[in-house]
C-alpha cells in the first residue's frame, strides 16, 4: 500500500512538472544562429535585453565577435521585442523588431529605415 502511495505521488509530481513547463512563457533569451552562421546571445541587462555576437563560422565576421548587435530591447507583447539594432560593421543604429514564432524556435528580425527594410530569420540553438 505504501509503495502505491509513493508511486502515485511521484507520478503526480512528474505530470504537474510537465504541465508547468508547457505554460512557461516563450523568451528571446538564449543563443540564436543567423543565416550567416553567426551566433548571437540575448541576455537581460536590468530592465532591457541586449544581444551580442559571441561566435561565427565565417572569417569575415570574426572581428565582430563580442560586439553588441541589439540593445534596449523591450517586450511589446509575449512574442515581440523592439529596440535598437546595431550593424557591427559600421556601428550604425536602426529601429528594429524581433518576433518569436509560436513555439520559440525561430526569431524574425525586421529592420526598417526610410522606404527600405531588412528581414532575416534566425534559429534557436539548444
Amino acid at each position: 500500500m505504501k509503495k502505491r502511495l509513493i508511486l502515485a505521488k511521484i507520478m503526480g509530481l512528474a505530470f504537474s512538472s510537465l504541465t508547468y513547463a508547457q505554460k512557461l512563457p516563450i523568451t528571446v533569451i538564449g543563443k540564436w544562429e543567423t543565416p550567416d552562421k553567426d551566433v548571437i546571445e540575448f541576455y537581460n541587462d536590468g530592465s532591457a535585453i541586449i544581444a551580442r555576437q559571441v561566435n561565427t563560422q565565417t572569417d569575415k565576421d570574426k572581428p565582430y565577435n563580442g560586439k553588441i548587435v541589439a540593445k534596449e530591447l523591450k517586450p511589446v507583447s509575449n512574442t515581440v521585442f523592439e529596440g535598437t539594432v546595431i550593424d557591427p560593421k559600421d556601428n550604425k543604429q536602426y529601429n528594429g523588431k524581433f518576433i518569436l514564432n509560436n513555439n520559440g524556435e525561430a526569431l524574425q528580425l525586421k529592420v526598417k529605415w526610410g522606404f527600405l527594410s531588412f528581414n532575416e530569420t534566425w534559429k534557436r540553438l539548444k
